[in-house]
């Protein structure tokens, strides 16, 4: 069996839960996807990829070397999406410079001592190799579902999705948050593991598990690319949306 990455973070009991339970099934893939690139950006990968303790001098939420690693693999996943005119999906994670649109989330760590968060800078842009195009959909979000106070949900009715892609930061916080609110609504629900990332390595590792377990399918980004290259050229979307 292959080893996964929630693996030496398990103890015995929990795989024997897991093995006797039949957790982990796998969702499969819809007809009608759309790729969600969450909150790549300058302040959660860095201007470049360096060690986290390093990079935290400057962002705050630095997520380390991992995070230029998922954008080498979300990179051709995203060429396939606007090869196959599939809708792509961004989040943009970015405050006001007063910090108020935060909320309660000021209170509970450090972001609202500093301006990295703020809108409109360099750290809140989405890194240069994923830079979204006039066609693609972003959406600005203040809380770590995107589902949340959001017009995300209208979207995908409009575009008759089925399917979605999760691709971003952080596994623990807003990609998790997403990806139990689209299973909610009864999207079927693929994380290709290379394209997330975390600062925390046991976070990142058992929030995997834990999505895999029950609301996700979290597969290898081969799979993923092996699954877009088989569809057909979506042309059925409004014109300002295709590629």
């Amino acid at each position: 069996m292959t080893k996964r990455i929630w693996d030496d973070f398990l103890t015995e009991r929990d795989k024997q839960v897991y093995a006797q339970a039949g957790y982990g099934k796998r969702g499969g893939f819809g007809k009608r996807p759309a790729l969600f690139i969450i909150d790549v950006q300058y302040n959660f990968c860095g201007d470049k990829p360096e060690d986290i303790l390093e990079g935290l001098k400057q962002y705050r939420t630095h997520c380390g070397p991992e995070a230029w690693a998922a954008v080498e693999h979300i990179v051709p996943l995203l060429e396939l999406a606007r090869e196959k005119n599939i809708p792509v999906f961004y989040t943009e994670s970015a405050r006001r410079p007063d910090m108020i649109d935060s909320g309660v989330q000021v209170g509970k760590n450090h972001r609202g001592a500093e301006k990295t968060s703020t809108e409109g800078t360099h750290a809140t842009q989405t890194v240069a190799p994923l830079a979204p195009r006039p066609q693609d959909i972003r959406i600005g979000k203040r809380k770590p579902s995107c589902f949340f106070g959001t017009i995300f949900m209208s979207h995908l009715n409009f575009f008759d999705v089925d399917t979605l892609i999760l691709t971003g930061c952080t596994t623990s916080g807003c990609l998790r948050a997403t990806a139990v609110d689209a299973y909610s609504y009864n999207f079927k629900v693929v994380i290709p593991e290379e394209t997330a990332f975390d600062r925390f390595q046991a976070s990142h590792a058992i929030n995997l598990f834990d999505l895999n377990c029950k609301y996700a399918d979290v597969i290898p980004s081969a799979e993923v690319k092996d699954y877009l290259g088989g569809l057909a050229v979506r042309d059925d979307l409004p014109t300002g949306v295709q590629g």
